[in-house]
């Protein structure tokens, strides 16, 4: 005879895990930053931040000031221009000194003149007589100062131009 043995099938618990739970109670030290941490930080980002905007600061200034500098050497062959033909024009007359102002594109430029030499051509032989003629009086050397001026930039030039008589 055989023995019925009843066995009960076996049920298998599926396997859980357990969060292990940490007892120990939290304070304030753990809970996030110091103030000396939050303050160091700060001083450190404020200090990247001062250092970006002084640089940037000085590559504006730097940009606008060489962009006067271009904007003073582009006029700069017309001006010289202007005052040429008024020294020329002004060198018909008996004046020992000139001078002028004017604007030219956004550009303020003056200058004034000062005679520094009359003098005539070199003189001439003359044939029939075989003598030196001295000619009259006619060429005139003028020294010239020229400023320039653009939003705060001024630049200074000084030059000799001739001028001369219709004589």
């Amino acid at each position: 005879m055989s023995k019925h043995i009843k066995t009960s099938p076996k049920v298998i618990k599926p396997f859980v895990i357990k969060p292990v739970i940490n007892i120990k109670k939290s304070t304030a030290k753990n809970s996030g930053f110091t103030l000396i941490e939050v303050m160091v930080a700060s001083v450190i980002l404020f200090s990247v931040i001062a250092t970006v905007s002084m640089i940037y600061r000085g590559a504006f200034l730097s940009s606008e000031k060489a962009n006067n500098h271009i904007n003073i050497t582009g006029v700069l062959p017309s001006v010289l221009a202007i005052v040429q033909q008024n020294i020329r024009e002004q060198s018909k007359n008996s004046l020992t000194e000139l001078r002028e102002q004017g604007n030219a594109w956004q550009i303020k430029y003056q200058w004034s003149a000062k005679l520094l030499k009359f003098k005539s051509a070199p003189d001439k032989l003359d044939v029939d007589s075989g003598d030196f003629v001295k000619p009259p009086l006619k060429y005139k050397l003028w020294q010239v100062s020229l400023t320039l001026e653009a939003k705060g930039l001024t630049k200074q030039y000084s030059y000799n131009e001739l001028g001369w008589t219709d004589d």
